[in-house]
């Protein structure tokens, strides 16, 4: 594992993405790297509304700064970032051949997974890097 540079933490305000932080803030303490939890805000394409954007916004970065919060206990350093998109897509986009990326899988059901489809399983078909999925109970 001496190739991985990075680890990518992409994430949502589920408990799931909580435990992926933590996970993956000891596996980078213990590889002696740093994490990127990452945000993908795709509401821009169904929100119109400037103030409604803006406070989608801060919500998703009081979210980040808890996860950030996280990692620094570990002892591990945290960057975080917005990224507006297509989750799966811009997830893909922002790795590289030598990170890691640790998600959580939110599990979808019926209608919800037809349409929209796992964001995880996506990631895992079409990222230049591993991935490890954070299987929720």
């Amino acid at each position: 594992m001496d190739d991985i540079k990075r680890i990518i933490i992409p994430v949502d305000s589920s408990e799931i993405s909580r435990i992926a932080v933590k996970r993956g803030a000891l596996l980078a303490k213990l590889l002696g790297v740093s994490i990127k939890v990452i945000s993908v805000n795709d509401t821009h394409q169904f929100v119109s509304s400037v103030v409604i954007e803006e406070r989608l916004r801060k919500e998703a970065e009081s979210m980040l700064d808890s996860f950030k919060k996280i990692g620094e206990e570990v002892g591990v350093k945290v960057e975080t970032e917005i990224i507006c998109g297509k989750p799966a897509e811009e997830i893909v986009k922002f790795a590289k051949e030598d990170d890691l990326i640790i998600m959580p899988n939110t599990i979808k059901k019926g209608i919800d997974r037809i349409l929209s489809g796992s964001v995880s399983e996506e990631v895992v078909r079409k990222a230049p890097c591993s991935v490890l999925v954070i299987k929720s109970k």
